[in-house]
C-alpha cells in the first residue's frame, strides 16, 4: 500500500511539475506601439462647397483593443469655418465629427497609407444682422477618404482627406493637415 501511495505520489508530481514551472515563466516582453497603434492629435485647414474656409483640430485613436485583428481608427474633429456673409450680417459655423476609419493595407515600403470610413457629424449655423438672429444645429452622416504620408525621420504625419456630409452639413469638405 505505501509503495502504491508513494507511486501515485511521485507521477502527481512529475505530472505537475511542468504546469508549475509554465506558470512561473515570464510573458514576452512587448514590442514598441508603432505610430499606427498610439493615438495622434493634429492641426488642420478645410475647404468647404458651402461654407468657404475653416480651421480645425482632430484626435486619431486605434482601435485595435477592440478590434485586434482590423485596422480600424477613431477619428474625432472639430472644425470652425468662416462664411462669406453679405455686409452688416454675421455667420458662424462649425461642426464636430465623429468617424471610424479602416485603414487599408499597403506594401511598407508605400509613403502612403490610404483609408476610408463614415461616422457622425453634428453641423451648426448662425446669423444675425441687427437685431434679427437665427440659427440652426442639425445631425448627419459622414463619408470620408484620405490618406497619411511618411516623412523619414519625422513625428508628423501629414494627411488629405475628402468628405461628404447628408444631413447635418449637407456640404463637401477637402481638409489637409499634419498630425503629430
Amino acid at each position: 500500500m505505501r509503495q502504491l501511495i508513494g507511486s501515485v505520489l511521485l507521477l502527481a508530481a512529475v505530472g505537475l511539475a511542468p504546469a508549475e514551472l509554465a506558470a512561473q515563466r515570464r510573458p514576452a516582453a512587448r514590442s514598441a506601439a508603432s505610430r499606427a497603434d498610439r493615438p495622434s492629435f493634429g492641426l488642420q485647414l478645410n475647404w468647404s462647397s458651402d461654407v468657404d474656409f475653416g480651421i480645425g483640430g482632430r484626435g486619431v485613436f486605434p482601435l485595435q483593443s477592440l478590434f485586434p485583428k482590423t485596422p480600424l481608427d477613431g477619428i474625432v474633429s472639430f472644425d470652425y469655418f468662416f462664411p462669406s456673409a453679405p455686409s452688416g450680417v454675421s455667420a458662424h459655423y462649425w461642426e464636430i465629427n465623429g468617424n471610424v476609419a479602416y485603414r487599408f493595407r499597403v506594401p511598407a515600403r508605400s509613403s502612403l497609407a490610404p483609408y476610408g470610413g463614415g461616422g457622425l457629424n453634428i453641423a451648426h449655423a448662425s446669423a444675425s444682422a441687427g437685431t434679427i438672429s437665427t440659427s440652426a444645429t442639425k445631425a448627419g452622416l459622414n463619408l470620408l477618404g484620405g490618406t497619411t504620408f511618411k516623412l523619414k525621420g519625422s513625428h508628423l504625419t501629414p494627411f488629405a482627406e475628402a468628405r461628404g456630409e447628408i444631413g447635418g452639413g449637407k456640404t463637401f469638405i477637402l481638409t489637409g493637415g499634419v498630425r503629430f
